[in-house]
Order: C-alpha cells, then sequence, then structure tokens
C-alpha cells in the first residue's frame, strides 16, 4: 500500500480560512484526489516553504478576509510567496477561492495567489475557481474539483481513475463513529484554540452599557472587556478587530437535546471516535480530533453552530436518518435544487431546531451531532477602544440582532453573539483573540489629517482613534488634531452613538469637527453620510486628499462603502476636471497609497 503510494504524482493542498469552510472543501479535494494521487494537506501556516522548489502540483483552497487580505493562517506565506522572483522547478498549481459577492474585494487573495503562481512561470491546469456563500457555493467547488481531477489526471498520464469525483457526495455512515463516556472535564478556552488556530484568552465582563435611547426599538451595546487577572496588559491596536466566541441560546440547546431520545447523559462527559479504513493493523477506533471530550451540552452550547442554515450536503446526511418517506424526499429535494433550496432558505432561514421541528421523523444520535455539525463561528467586531488608555480592557460597539423569519411574519430570530453579550453577567467569561484589521490604522503622525466616516456601529473604530488621538496629542503636546468626524444614524435622540463623547473630544481639540447625517429628522429630509460630503465638506474633502496627503476611513455596510466612494469621484470630478471613471481610478490609487481604506461588514 505505501510503496504504491510513493509511486504516485505527488499533491500538495494548501488551504487558508477564517471559518473553517476552507478547510472543509480541501479535506474533499484530498479525499477525491486520494485514488489516483499521494496528497497531503496542510494549512498554509504550517507549511515549509522551502518545500516549494520540489512541488509538482499544487492545489489552493482559500477564502479572502477583509479588503482583499489573506486570512490570518495565510499571512505568512502571502508573504513568502510574494517576495519569490522565480520558480525552480515545474509545477502545476490549481486556485479555488471563496467569499462573498456582497464584498468588493471577492475572492482578492485567492486571485493574488493565482496570479502570482502563473507568474514564477508554474502551469495553470485549469482556471480558478470562485464560490459565492450567497450562490451555491457548495455547487461551483463540485463543479471545479471535478474539472481539476479530470484535467489533472490528464495533465500527469494517470488513466481510469476519474470514478474519484464521486467522493465529493458525502454520506453518512454510522457504523464508523460513536460516542464513548470520558472522564475529562473541558477547558474550553484551550480546546478553541486548538479548534480554531487562534490564540484565545478569557476576557471578563466588565460592563454594559445600551447607546440608544429608551425610545429606541433597537439596541447597541457598549460592552466593556477586561483581562481576567486585571493586569495582562493586552497587545492590540486601534482599529484591530476583536474576535469573540459566543455561546448558544439554552432553549435552543434544550430543545435540541430533546430529540435525542438515545443520547448519553446531557452532562456526561463523551469522546468522539472514528474508524478508519482498514489498514494492515486492521480497525481500531480512534479519537476524532475534531472536537475535545465534553458532554452534549457543552458542545451545542459553545462548540457548535445550531444556527446557521444546514447546507445541501448536511441535508443529504440527514435524509439518510428519516424514519418516514415524505421527509426523506423533501430533504433530498433540498439537496439536489439548488434552486428549491435557495428559496427555502431565505425564507425560513431555519436554524437546526427549526429543521428537526419540519422533519420530525428524523432520528438522530450523538455521534452525528458532533461528527457533523459545523464548528460555531467566532464573530468578530471593530475594537472600541485605544491600548494605550485601556491596556487592561477591550471595547466593544455591538448592535443587538432581532429579526423576524418568513417575510417578517415567521419566528424571532435573535443574533448568536450580540444576544448572548446582551445577556451575560458582569465577571462571565468571554473568549476573544485580536485579529489585525490590516491598513485600517492611524497614520503615525498626529498632525496628518484624516476623515472618519461611518454609519450606525460602523462607529466603532473610530471610538479606538479618536481615544489614541487624545493619548497621542497629551502625550506630544500636540494642541489640535485635523481629525474629522462624519457619522449617520437616523435622528439625533435615539441612535447618535456616542453623542457626548464625541462632543467632548471636539470640545478637547481631538476632533476638529463633527458632521451628523439624520436620516429620520422629524421635520427633516433624509441626509446620509454620501450626501453631507458632497454638499457640506466637498472642498474637505479635496484638501484632505490631493493637497495635504491625508487619510479617509470608511466603516460600514457594503452600500454605504459603495455610496461613499461614488460621492468622493464626484468630488474629484468637479475639482479636478476628470470623468467619473477617471475619478475611480484616483481612487484605486489612494487605496494603493493606503490613503483610503474601507472597513466593510456587511449587507
Amino acid at each position: 500500500m505505501l510503496s504504491a503510494l510513493k509511486k504516485r504524482v505527488p499533491c500538495t493542498i494548501l488551504y487558508a480560512t477564517e471559518t473553517g469552510k476552507s478547510q472543509t472543501f480541501a479535506k474533499k479535494l484530498k479525499s477525491m484526489l486520494s485514488c489516483a494521487f499521494n496528497p497531503r494537506l496542510l494549512c498554509m501556516e504550517d507549511y515549509n516553504f522551502q518545500d516549494f522548489k520540489n512541488e509538482r502540483l499544487m492545489m489552493v483552497v482559500t477564502s479572502t478576509f477583509g479588503n482583499g487580505d489573506p486570512p490570518g493562517n495565510g499571512e505568512t506565506f502571502k508573504k513568502q510567496l510574494m517576495n519569490l522572483n522565480k520558480l525552480q522547478n515545474n509545477m502545476r498549481y490549481c486556485v479555488f477561492g471563496l467569499g462573498s459577492r456582497m464584498y468588493p474585494q471577492f475572492c482578492a487573495f485567492a486571485h493574488a495567489v493565482d496570479d502570482k503562481l502563473a507568474e514564477l512561470g508554474a502551469k495553470r491546469v485549469t482556471s480558478i475557481g470562485e464560490g459565492d456563500e450567497l450562490n451555491g457555493q457548495e455547487e461551483a467547488f463540485s463543479a471545479w474539483a471535478c474539472n481539476v481531477f479530470k484535467a489533472t489526471c490528464e495533465e500527469f498520464g494517470v488513466k481510469g481513475q476519474l470514478s474519484g469525483s464521486e467522493s465529493l457526495t458525502e454520506t453518512w455512515d454510522a457504523q464508523k463513529h460513536r460516542v464513548q463516556p470520558d472522564s475529562s472535564t473541558l477547558d474550553y478556552i484551550s480546546a478553541l484554540s486548538a479548534l480554531h488556530s487562534k490564540t484565545v484568552f478569557p476576557m471578563k465582563l466588565k460592563k454594559r452599557k445600551n447607546l440608544q435611547s429608551a425610545a429606541s426599538s433597537r439596541s447597541t451595546l457598549l460592552v466593556e472587556l477586561e483581562v481576567d487577572d486585571g493586569k495582562e496588559v493586552l497587545n492590540y491596536a486601534a482599529g484591530d478587530h476583536v474576535g469573540v466566541f459566543p455561546g448558544n441560546s439554552h432553549e435552543l440547546v434544550m430543545g435540541i437535546l430533546k430529540h435525542l431520545p438515545n443520547a448519553p447523559p446531557t452532562n456526561q462527559s463523551v469522546r468522539l471516535e472514528y474508524l478508519p479504513e482498514s489498514g494492515p493493523g486492521g480497525e481500531e477506533w480512534q479519537t476524532d480530533s475534531r472536537i475535545p471530550a465534553c458532554s452534549l451540552t457543552e458542545a451545542l452550547t459553545f462548540l457548535l453552530d445550531i444556527t446557521t442554515p444546514p447546507s445541501q450536503s448536511f441535508l443529504r446526511k440527514l435524509s439518510q436518518l428519516t424514519k418516514k418517506e415524505d421527509d426523506q424526499q423533501r430533504l433530498l429535494e433540498l439537496a439536489s435544487d439548488f434552486k428549491c433550496y435557495s428559496e427555502w432558505k431565505a425564507f425560513r432561514k431555519p436554524n437546526f431546531l427549526e429543521v428537526l421541528e419540519e422533519f420530525p421523523s428524523l432520528e438522530l444520535s450523538a455521534a452525528f451531532l458532533l461528527s457533523q455539525l459545523p464548528l460555531l463561528k467566532p464573530r468578530l467586531y471593530s475594537v472600541s477602544s485605544s491600548p494605550d488608555l485601556y491596556p487592561h480592557e477591550l471595547h466593544l460597539t455591538v448592535s443587538v440582532v432581532n429579526y423576524h423569519t418568513q417575510d417578517g411574519k415567521g419566528p424571532l430570530h435573535h443574533g448568536v453573539c450580540s444576544t448572548w453579550l446582551n445577556t451575560l453577567k458582569e465577571g462571565q467569561t468571554v473568549p476573544c483573540f485580536i485579529h489585525g484589521s490590516g491598513g485600517f490604522h492611524l497614520p503615525p503622525d498626529p498632525t496628518t489629517p484624516a476623515i472618519l466616516i461611518g454609519a450606525g456601529s460602523g462607529i466603532a473604530p473610530f471610538r479606538s482613534f479618536w481615544q489614541q488621538r487624545f493619548h497621542d496629542m497629551k502625550k506630544t503636546g500636540l494642541q489640535k488634531s485635523p481629525m474629522m468626524l462624519v457619522f449617520g444614524c437616523r435622528d439625533a435622540d435615539t441612535d447618535h452613538l456616542y453623542k457626548e463623547e464625541t462632543f467632548d473630544m471636539k470640545e478637547n481639540g481631538t476632533l476638529k469637527s463633527i458632521t451628523p447625517a439624520y436620516s429620520r429628522q422629524a421635520g427633516y429630509p433624509k441626509v446620509y453620510v454620501q450626501h453631507v460630503l458632497k454638499k457640506q465638506l466637498s472642498e474637505e474633502v479635496w484638501e484632505v486628499l490631493n493637497q495635504r496627503s491625508g487619510h479617509v476611513y470608511v466603516c460600514g455596510s457594503m452600500n454605504m462603502a459603495r455610496d461613499v466612494a461614488h460621492a468622493i469621484q464626484e468630488i474629484l470630478v468637479s475639482h479636478l476636471g476628470i470623468t467619473l471613471t477617471q475619478a475611480g481610478e484616483y481612487l484605486d490609487q489612494l487605496k494603493a497609497e493606503k490613503r483610503y481604506h474601507e472597513d466593510i461588514f456587511g449587507a
């Protein structure tokens, strides 16, 4: 067996991921290629770049983070790859990118890797694949992977092995998984660090405050976290992101456990085991490293995702566990018909409990849940504090999410992390990690002018900015900071976040000006931040960008960021007498110079 593998063409499959999705797809690719090649699977951060010169076939599966940046575990690989000038071998390669077309830098890191490998002289076996999480990502990957398999077999003269592509259709084998009692106690900070390859550390909830008025129907929280011992100095910068690992709601967890009549006691610690393929030594059960030994309650609360609508491949596995023909046929229809699945997902947005209620004949095991449910992803928030003013604390600005599904007529759903943070008691643990924001940092010189543009909770990173500038001014003796704030919200009385604090900062010279844009102020027309830029601040924007080598920072939704960019392009057109296309190129140049910064967080 081993000698046969050595004769096969070696293939290195690299992945970089923030949420685990790229890793899942990369594992599927490895499984498919195993019948014809000798593949190895590595996270980019674990790859020894000394091996690069000897690679014959490389596959890359990666997501993109932020504004075209690699995931955290792909940063070192990117630096090493981009520093190469030539290739010393005849490497073949393929790349698949994951992302969302909701964001402007869709699959940008995957394209950067693909372009660089081609530039170095590697041979592209198939064109780059793209998977949009909003539109058939699994289907796109399956089609790309099958094409890759066929093309690489042809490239290396491997014949008669194309049936390997069938392994992309995963099934559930109950005989290959089991749970066993275990005496271990879960250290879930260590577990999260290992599961997600992050440096996770415990913070404590120090204080929580609702920033919106009592008259508002919505809530935006200032969440203040402090280090567990109150002494450790945190290593972060104004503008960075904080990853938070939340807990699922107790009601949801208990509801799911009621659907497991034959499960072990919910507070009994168990370990997941699997039966590997038969080898020379026979079959022996092995511990599955995807999840540590813990109780079902702990797993469903802290480690597993039970709120995201299930994928088509997950629904296909569920179809094997139904006892009624109509439930099975409906699940298979959802698993195989993407249009049908998309409509069901968009209308119901079902959490896992609602899926169990929709298909009551499902009979689940603890082993199925622990081995098949996706891992609970961390939520990223912009840090809202300065490390110099608060060296032992992290402050977050959190919009509490609540919505009804089924066109507003269905069950009330709650945002996992925002609701969890809103219900924690002071002193309770919040698992966190620091994620650098790439280029969303203040210029080092406090005299450099900057325009901060945010709407709603998009003001979050700017609180860290004005706090940092306040500290810098005291340290350097600077009397006034050339930093302007443009902030959009509904009205002055209900949701003007940090209103008093920002006016204090204007009073002490930290903020040069504050220009609000109220979209629902009684008795006034709707005004958005892009209107303010064009009608009130056109000269200031022009002066900061073109005459004073200043910076512009934009934080908010994709639509807001797009409208702001268009407004600034129109300002450039009016001052330079150029076309809108040329103004777009001007803006691209500002981004390349790292003077136009965006932190975009969704629709």
